[in-house]
């Protein structure tokens, strides 16, 4: 019924010209993510496959962030860098250990192009 023919080509039981995906058995609306292809959301985090950033991972849906996929972008130290890319995640002074360390700073308080950590006389 709809004054055309009743042919369902994908035999999915709604008639072509009711259908707006005619030839995808799966589907008789586009949904999220279009005909041909499903809707699904593998990580449940509400955010189909089709446009999840990270389909596996419920804690990023629209970017990956810096850590990636899989990966927390969590920053210990609040130093505007996550700890998957900072040497030194928990000092908030460096990301990188520097000639010191971590946790000590590189600082030459005298000027004579040693740092005082190394310094015998600072």
């Amino acid at each position: 019924g709809c004054g055309v023919s009743d042919i369902d080509t994908d035999g999915d039981g709604t008639s072509d010209c009711e259908d707006a995906c005619p030839s995808d058995a799966t589907k008789a609306t586009p949904g999220v993510c279009g005909c041909g292809v499903a809707d699904t959301d593998s990580d449940n985090d509400g955010t189909a496959n089709c446009n999840d950033a990270c389909p596996e991972d419920p804690a990023k849906a629209s970017s990956v962030g810096p850590c990636g996929c899989g990966v927390a972008d969590t920053d210990s130290d609040a130093d505007g860098t996550a700890d998957c890319m900072d040497l030194c995640p928990s000092d908030a002074d460096k990301v990188n250990p520097g000639q010191c360390g971590c946790g000590v700073s590189d600082a030459d308080s005298d000027s004579d192009n040693v740092v005082d950590c190394k310094d015998g006389c600072p």
